[in-house]
């Protein structure tokens, strides 16, 4: 895949750390406000729709003694909302509830079965899941279960699951000013709620700590903007990951080689999640769940290994799907190369992994909105996940080829979908279609440079400063530079494959290009050559100093 087309968004060259600071504020039209956001600035999103009234409900039942099934989805959004909801319940001594974590094999949402299973439940809560669940909840409310959905997935204008009360602050009733926030962090807001509303009754558990740290990997794991309450509840999160004793985080951090480090939004995003997700796409969702509440050393630590094995197999299984489809890439360049969309799918391809397959396809192979599927040839059918670029609404697309489908949710950037195998070719074509409509510019690679750096004010206290505008993601993006027409020199490649490079820009700058090597020898750049780089600054905590981690290189401008 070529580079992006990258623009300045400012067009001068600061002389200073302060300057630097001065633009990037500037660039994301943000102020103090945004950077010192506490937690008593989440009081206004208390007043989201359902959040008094489904406290109230849970409230009651826990009063009467009722019996309670807690039911999450399989992905780290879904397990850290449950492992919160447990943890609540352990502290304030109520012992009457279960755990369901559908497998990734019986589909996404409530299960069916919920209801002739347990019986004797009188509340269910479903986290990250529930709001299109029609035939489970309808099943539970036939059986006079009260059922609390607490959930961030888009909402139609019909066919909501008729739950006692609906948490989810994109139905288009609900006056939440602040749209994004993900499970894990309703779950949290729904918690403050009902120890407000239990008022002591059931003593009062702090909400900090590990339960910040829990909405705070769920949001970033989820992918959610870090802006507003998300961005407080992740800063928040992380200020408690990385100065309290929370000993599942403490042992998955451990065995993904971070100790000893202060955790970033980057680090559980490249690194906790995928262990915690790994558990569901490779075998049980409760592996990650168990750790997540788990209270003896012993066990928590060997969770955190099983995660951490779970995660290689799903590194390798993912590599070799994507070397697969970079075969037929290659061999069908020119059917693929004028098509704006991507649908692939294979019978060999777990459904665990094609999601962040498809992930990996967009970032490196085809950039468009990507779906790749697991073919289920006794069953005949393909499920899969799909991942969409900015602007091109995912959701909206899919919804335009629902009498193609069986099944389908999601957002705007990702989602899942099940199909006929004998529709897939009929579906691939109305994607494209469709995908047609939006204007060509919002399929070709683009990226956005704060401002040009000279290479001398890179240093601690620059990476200080922007440490200020953490925690990064979607919404408030890591800061990125650009030198123009300076020296880059190899010192050496590393990686079991040799397929990262540390550099040198200019006279001494250090720098590491994650995956650079195809880069430099596909563009067969020479030794003397003046090139263009893009690039972020960040802590190189192997030799405690700052480094420039590389994005692209080459004649950019």
């Amino acid at each position: 895949m070529s580079s992006p087309c990258w623009q300045f968004i400012h067009p001068g060259k600061p002389r200073t750390v302060d300057e630097v600071m001065e633009i990037l504020l500037r660039n994301r039209n943000i102020d103090a406000a945004f950077l010192d956001g506490t937690l008593k600035d989440l009081e206004p999103h208390l007043a989201m729709q359902g959040l008094a009234e489904g406290a109230a409900l849970m409230a009651g039942h826990l009063e009467a003694g009722n019996k309670m099934v807690l039911v999450g989805d399989y992905d780290c959004d879904g397990v850290t909302s449950l492992a919160q909801m447990v943890h609540f319940l352990r502290d304030i001594g109520f012992e009457k509830w279960d755990v369901v974590v559908p497998l990734r094999s019986e589909g996404y949402g409530v299960p069916l079965w919920l209801a002739e299973r347990h019986p004797d439940a009188r509340l269910v809560v479903a986290m990250d899941c529930g709001t299109l669940d029609v035939a489970a909840v309808e099943a539970l409310r036939a059986r006079r279960v009260d059922v609390i959905v607490i959930d961030h997935h888009e909402v139609p204008d019909s066919g909501l699951a008729p739950a006692s009360v609906l948490i989810n602050p994109k139905r288009a009733s609900c006056p939440s000013t602040f749209k994004e926030f993900c499970s894990a962090g309703l779950t949290l807001l729904f918690l403050v709620q009902l120890r407000r509303t239990l008022n002591g009754r059931f003593g009062k558990p702090s909400l900090g700590g590990k339960y910040l740290v829990l909405s705070a990997i769920g949001t970033v794991a989820d992918m959610a903007p870090l802006v507003s309450g998300n961005r407080i509840l992740v800063r928040s999160g992380l200020q408690c990951l990385n100065t309290e004793s929370y000993l599942p985080a403490r042992e998955l951090a451990s065995v993904a080689g971070l100790s000893g480090r202060c955790l970033t939004a980057g680090h559980i995003g490249y690194y906790l999640g995928p262990r915690l997700n790994a558990a569901g796409r490779m075998d049980d969702a409760r592996v990650a769940l168990d750790l997540l509440v788990g209270e003896d050393p012993l066990l928590v630590r060997s969770l955190a290994q099983e995660l951490n094995r779970l995660n290689g197999r799903r590194q390798a299984q993912e590599d070799l799907i994507l070397r697969e489809i970079r075969r037929v890439l290659n061999e069908g360049k020119d059917a693929f190369a004028e098509r704006r969309t991507l649908v692939l799918g294979h019978a060999d391809w777990p459904p665990g992994i094609v999601g962040i397959a498809a992930s990996r396809v967009q970032q490196e192979l085809h950039y468009g909105p990507v779906i790749i599927l697991s073919v289920d040839e006794a069953r005949g059918t393909a499920r899969g996940s799909g991942r969409s670029v900015p602007g091109f609404d995912l959701h909206g697309a899919l919804a335009r080829c629902d009498d193609l489908l069986l099944r389908w949710g999601g957002h705007k950037m990702a989602a899942g979908l099940t199909l006929a195998i004998d529709r897939m070719e009929a579906f691939a074509e109305r994607f494209e279609t469709v995908a047609r409509e939006a204007p060509e510019t919002m399929f070709v690679p683009s990226g956005k440079v704060d401002a040009e750096l000279d290479l001398k004010l890179i240093s601690p206290k620059l990476v200080q400063t922007l440490g200020r505008l953490e925690p990064h993601g979607l919404g408030n993006p890591a800061p990125t530079f650009a030198v123009r027409k300076t020296r880059v020199g190899i010192r050496k490649a590393f990686g079991k494959e040799g397929n990262h490079l540390r550099l040198v820009l200019g006279k001494d700058t250090n720098g590491i290009y994650w995956r650079g090597a195809e880069r430099f020898r596909t563009a067969g750049f020479e030794a003397e050559t003046l090139l263009d780089v893009v690039f972020q600054v960040e802590w190189d905590d192997f030799r405690s100093e700052p480094v420039a981690t590389v994005k692209d290189v080459g004649r950019l401008f």
